[in-house]
């Protein structure tokens, strides 16, 4: 094996002529510390000078087989090269370590990339992408990056490998050799192949107003307690009429005034997001969102509340939990229920109804979502109807044979519902940056929460920062905040430890601003999200409602580039000919005769 890597590892440093071939590994055992490996040479098709496919055939997959690595020549460096590794979310290293290892389990983009030198190889995976994993390693200062396919992962739901694996190889020159080029051509990709469209290109009046607006979402008006982390609960199955009572945070009433206090304020666009509406409050008794929350007010205050934030002229939406299925749920069934090869049932986690099992998507779509949906609507609501973690996760596949969904067909079905949802309520809204869905959605509350993970120091070593490449590609076409970092941003760090959403207490803050957040929001090309109910938020989300207005325009440009153009200082350029450049030093720098203080930023161009 040595001797084989040797040869990969010196293929890199001559002509392309070498990169017709790569090496393909197949593991047993452990997938970050296999038994054993077989190793084979891949012959690429080459589809141009600078352009390869690598396919491996599904009958050439052993049938018990954990893992399965394509490692391409050109993909390799050496400690010291000048360059660096790049993941989907921007996170990227340079080649400046003799150890360690990365590995990412799901991917927001199915792309990433190697810079070396003058040029750079970036790679698309065409099939199989809810099913591997991003790698990176050092070893004794020699660097590979690349796929491995996780066979496990398949056969737990689907007893055969239902497609070949296809990645797609091409090289960037000149002025496209960065991380820019790699984004600009992913999303000419997504923008030709008719996956997006941008926010210009699709322009409603709901998604105009939005692009103008803040998101507030109402976490929560009523939820039961997590009975995990609940004093001497020890149960995690319930039916109806067994779980822990709904305890109310903020009554349909009550978020009347709340709305009122932030009109008040001077906000004069908002997007509420309601969660914990439905039946049994917020991750209640799904799925089967309804009656409406009793706890909370019922069906009467309720339609009081949407008819305030129509008079406030807010918008206002829906939180929905498609995925989640609890029993105490009124459409209980197992037949719904996603299940392994096996029979047994998907679970997720533990959460206020109890044990979550996963919904199929396919069930939820032919037996009542749209019914759901349409009743909805009916409520008045008119706005981006949010569904949980529809971009947080990948597509949950499901192995009963009488429904059988791979992810892909998953990812289908979602793409359906989330379009179903901008036809009844005029927009469609998720979570999370996995972009399986992004050609239906108008906002998510983050994309990832890398900058969180190095902005506290916890990130994996191998790791050297976070360039916007996610936004990169998005921005104009997905409406978001970058990361778990900016959230709440003005609320300050959270009082608690336990930091779930579903807690109440994770509403707490401490107040205590830091300027690099909200620097990172405008380097990013984000905008503000708060989730509370808490009126002590009240003048933080004026702070930052008016920290948004004078950039809010950019949110329909598409970001052209971005740069470090000294050290610290960043420039972002959008279609518009608008700049910023934010300055993160601790003195000010001056660029086109404009004094930038510190931790701070300028807008050139623009309205």
């Amino acid at each position: 094996m040595r001797h084989m890597m040797t040869i990969l590892t010196v293929a890199t440093t001559c002509c392309i002529a070498f990169a017709d071939v790569a090496q393909l590994r197949i593991a047993w055992g452990e997938a970050d510390n296999p038994e054993r490996e077989e190793l084979r040479s891949l012959e690429l098709e080459r589809i141009g000078s600078s352009h390869f496919r690598a396919v491996v055939r599904k009958s050439d997959i052993p049938a018990d087989a954990t893992t399965v690595s394509i490692v391409v020549p050109f993909m390799t460096a050496r400690r010291g090269d000048e360059g660096w590794w790049m993941q989907a979310r921007g996170t990227y290293g340079k080649f400046d370590k003799a150890d360690g290892r990365y590995v990412v389990r799901r991917q927001l983009m199915p792309v990433f990339a190697v810079k070396k030198g003058k040029e750079v190889w970036y790679a698309h995976v065409k099939t199989w992408r809810f099913n591997y994993d991003f790698v990176t390693t050092a070893k004794n200062g020699e660097y590979e990056t690349y796929a491995r396919f996780r066979c496990d992962n398949v056969r737990r739901f689907f007893r055969e490998y239902y497609d070949d694996i296809v990645v797609e190889f091409r090289r960037l020159d000149g002025i496209d050799a960065d991380y820019n080029g790699v984004a600009h051509a992913y999303r000419r990709h997504q923008l030709d192949s008719g996956a997006v469209r941008t926010i210009k290109d699709r322009l409603t009046p709901e998604l105009d107003y939005l692009c103008d607006a803040i998101v507030v979402r109402i976490q929560t008006h009523a939820a039961k307690p997590i009975p995990e982390t609940s004093d001497g609960i020890k149960k995690k199955f319930f039916k109806v009429g067994e779980e822990l009572p709904v305890v109310v945070h903020m009554p349909f009433g009550v978020t009347e005034e709340f709305m009122q206090a932030l009109k008040d304020a001077g906000i004069d666009k908002l997007s509420i997001c309601s969660a914990g509406w439905q039946n049994g409050g917020y991750d209640g008794r799904v799925p089967g969102h309804f009656p409406i929350c009793a706890e909370a007010g019922g069906a009467d205050a309720f339609g009081r509340l949407v008819a305030k934030a129509k008079e406030l002229g807010f918008q206002f939406a829906l939180h929905a939990a498609n995925t989640d299925g609890y029993m105490c749920s009124r459409l209980w069934d197992e037949d719904w229920v996603c299940k392994f090869a096996d029979g047994r049932f998907y679970e997720g986690g533990l959460w206020a109804g109890g044990q979550c099992y996963w919904v199929c998507q396919q069930c939820a779509w032919e037996r009542w979502l749209p019914d759901e949906m349409r009743r909805m609507a009916a409520l008045g609501i008119r706005g981006p109807h949010y569904i949980d973690v529809y971009s947080a996760t990948y597509p949950i596949p499901c192995g009963d044979p009488k429904h059988l969904c791979t992810p892909e067909k998953t990812a289908e079905y979602q793409n359906r519902i989330l379009a179903y949802g901008k036809e009844l309520m005029g927009g469609a809204a998720s979570e999370s940056g996995y972009d399986h869905v992004a050609g239906n959605i108008d906002y998510i509350n983050y994309i990832e929460r890398d900058l969180k993970l190095l902005h506290e120091g916890r990130h994996n070593k191998l790791v050297s920062g976070v360039h916007p490449l996610w936004e990169l590609v998005y921005h104009g076409i997905i409406l978001y905040t970058s990361d778990r970092l900016t959230q709440n941003h003005t609320r300050g760090k959270c009082l608690y430890k336990l930091e779930k959403s579903g807690d109440p207490r994770w509403m707490e803050g401490d107040g205590v601003e830091d300027p690099y957040v909200a620097l990172k929001i405008i380097e990013f090309g984000g905008r503000p999200i708060f989730y509370t109910y808490k009126f002590a938020d009240v003048p933080r989300i004026k702070k930052a409602w008016d920290e948004f207005v004078p950039v809010r325009h950019l949110q329909r440009e598409l970001m052209t580039s971005h740069r470090e153009i000294a050290t610290g200082v960043f420039e972002t350029c959008y279609d518009d000919g608008s700049r910023t450049v934010c300055n993160y030093r601790a003195e000010p720098f001056v660029v086109c005769g404009k004094t930038i203080p510190s931790m701070g930023y300028v807008l050139f161009g623009g309205q």
